[in-house]
């Protein structure tokens, strides 16, 4: 891995996740959602299209006690358990690269420096 990617996936672990920010809320910690066009990585861009995403809004994996309806009904839609919602709510995944790419090149995330 180079270590621009690395950078990358060490910032982006650092940040909150995307929808929970515009849902007002903050489920820790958060992964690295990788945005996969043609079904491959390396034809979307690989480690640098990369957006944070909690473990709820990435892969639809409830907090323990809650249940999956529970979840969507308090913190909004998963992307693994209903795209089109999460779409719908969130924006594309692209719309989102943009956003975190935008936080980390100007100015809402200090940690931009370290790209």
């Amino acid at each position: 891995m180079k270590k621009s990617d690395q950078r990358r996936l060490d910032i982006i672990h650092r940040m909150p996740c995307m929808a929970c920010v515009q849902e007002g809320c903050n489920i820790l910690p958060v992964e690295a959602h990788h945005i996969v066009d043609m079904g491959y990585r390396k034809h979307s861009g690989g480690h640098q299209a990369t957006i944070p995403l909690c473990e709820w809004h990435h892969r639809g994996n409830p907090r323990l006690g809650f249940t999956a309806s529970h979840m969507a009904d308090i913190y909004g839609p998963s992307m693994a358990r209903s795209k089109r919602k999460f779409i719908a709510r969130y924006g594309t995944e692209r719309q989102l690269l943009a956003r975190v790419d935008s936080m980390l090149s100007g100015g809402k995330m200090s940690v931009a420096k370290e790209l």
